[in-house]
């Protein structure tokens, strides 16, 4: 019988916003698979059924094994924590790849919002994780998500110009949307209130 996910598939593109690929799975295909750093956080620290381990034990030690092997020569001036969170958020996002049409998107890290020079930098080595841990797949299922500030926007003007795809995300105003059209990224991410509203009571 149809539900209404199918009824709203009929009429439009309907998206992931979640990082639990096993929800993908069950109720995909979807387009796009969106994420950020919370989403992932969620993701990681979810216990595993009937088992002191997390549910993602096994991923998480093999992002830290690539840190430390595979991927080193990636890590850059970033600290290895920081490494390691970046290679966990693209592993995560391979896992639906099955599950979409589209992109699959990974959030640079918003300490960079106000530099562009290091949200660029912080883009391409998200882009060569993805390169490294999927070469069959190269930068065409991938858009990096990136906040709206004027800096992060200017970023994704430079990176649009490499072809690698760019969300702006964190949009509270139409100044907003209009300077992303103007840069030229693929996707915005409109938001109707603040992000406290969902962790702050009351």
């Amino acid at each position: 019988m149809p539900t209404l996910l199918d009824a709203l598939r009929e009429r439009t593109q309907v998206d992931c916003d979640t990082m639990d690929y096993e929800l993908a799975k069950e109720l995909g295909p979807f387009v796009d698979c969106t994420s950020n750093q919370a989403i992932a956080y969620f993701e990681l620290s979810r216990p595993a059924t009937g088992d002191s381990l997390l549910h993602h034990d096994a991923l998480i030690k093999e992002a830290i094994k690539s840190a430390r092997d595979q991927l080193q020569q990636l890590q850059g001036p970033i600290t290895f924590e920081e490494f390691v969170v970046e290679i966990m958020m693209v592993k995560l996002q391979l896992l639906f790849i099955p599950y979409v049409t589209g992109y699959v998107h990974v959030q640079t890290n918003t300490k960079y919002s106000y530099c562009t020079k290091s949200t660029i930098e912080n883009a391409k080595r998200i882009v060569a994780i993805f390169e490294a841990l999927a070469p069959e797949l190269g930068t065409k299922r991938l858009c990096i998500k990136i906040p709206s500030t004027w800096e992060g926007l200017q970023a994704c003007m430079a990176l649009e110009f490499e072809g690698i795809r760019t969300l702006a995300t964190t949009m509270f105003c139409m100044e907003q949307a209009v300077l992303a059209e103007r840069v030229g990224c693929t996707y915005i991410a409109p938001y109707v209130n603040e992000l406290k509203v969902h962790f702050d009571k009351g």
